[in-house]
């Protein structure tokens, strides 16, 4: 299998080649086998058993990346939460009434000029 360059790792490529070996060349583990009986569990083993694999190789690739470049795992840090005091509700509905009391009290006083 070829090895390409990653340069957004570094400018001679080391990291990146590191971090494509942990990729390409996993760790040996313990090799599970189960008995089949029929060819729909061996389809189904299979299906576990490629599933493992890619699950496997995606937790290399993320502990590659964590490795390559740890300034992007800026979202391990959650920001704190700044809570806004609520405004008081009476005071918004006392300026409610007294705005309404203001503009009934000067409609009552334009109809009474212009009536008497």
């Amino acid at each position: 299998m070829s090895k390409h360059h990653l340069g957004f790792l570094s400018s001679d490529g080391a990291e990146a080649h590191t971090a494509l070996d942990d990729i390409l060349e996993p760790e040996a583990g313990p090799v599970v086998t189960q008995p089949s009986v029929d060819a729909s569990s061996l389809v189904a083993a299979a299906d576990r058993a490629q599933l493992d694999r890619d699950i496997a190789a995606i937790e290399r690739a993320s502990a590659a990346l964590r490795r390559a470049e740890p300034a992007l795992e800026s979202w391990t840090v959650a920001p704190a939460m700044v809570m806004q005091k609520p405004r008081p509700v009476g005071l918004l509905i006392g300026v409610l009434w007294l705005s309404t009391a203001l503009v009934t009290i000067g409609a009552v006083f334009a109809i009474s000029i212009f009536v008497g």
